[in-house]
Order: structure tokens, then C-alpha cells, then sequence
């Protein structure tokens, strides 16, 4: 079996937030369009305080990664952008990461 946290080449990052409450609503989108995929950071990040405090560990480098595989990338940033918005249009940390 594979560590989760090093998943298989072939995969892309696709988002990276410092906002716990985010991460379920990608697991359910992306879950319900039937796209695998891998958190890696929850774990550490959800023991880290939320909120104000969240821009700055995202600053430093701490946060939840959502990695899917390749060939699903493009629609998983296509589904995952309305939420991305509107996290940053309320100054939350999210970032979805552009093809490489």
C-alpha cells in the first residue's frame, strides 16, 4: 500500500487551504463527481486554531493540499472554483492551483 502522503505520480495539486471547514465540502464535490483524490495536512492543520489565525499558517506554509490525478485535474478546478471564490472574496485562505 502507498503513503498517502507521497500519492502515486500522475497526480496534481489542485488546491491548498489553511481553512479546515473547506475540506469537506471539497471531499463531497469532488466525491460525488467521482474524482479520487488525496488530502494531505488535514491532520496537522486541524490541530492548529482556525479562523483570523488562518492566513497566517498559510503564509508559513501550513496547509491542506487536495491532490487528484491528472487526468481529472481540469474538472476538479472547474468544480472547486466557485468555493475557492468565495473564500477569497471573504479574505479566507484558499488557493487553487493553476495547471503546471
Amino acid at each position: 500500500m502507498s503513503d498517502p502522503s507521497e500519492p502515486e505520480s500522475g497526480y496534481e495539486l489542485v488546491l491548498s487551504t489553511a481553512e479546515v471547514g473547506l475540506l469537506p465540502v471539497v471531499r463531497s464535490v469532488l466525491h460525488g463527481a467521482g474524482i479520487p483524490f488525496v488530502v494531505q495536512g488535514e491532520h496537522a492543520l486541524a490541530q492548529l486554531p482556525a479562523g483570523a489565525l488562518a492566513g497566517l499558517f498559510a503564509r508559513r506554509g501550513l496547509e491542506a493540499r487536495v491532490l487528484v490525478p491528472a487526468e481529472h485535474a481540469d474538472a476538479a478546478r472547474a468544480l472547486l472554483q466557485p468555493a475557492a471564490e468565495a473564500l477569497a472574496a471573504d479574505d479566507s485562505p484558499a488557493v487553487l492551483e493553476e495547471q503546471p
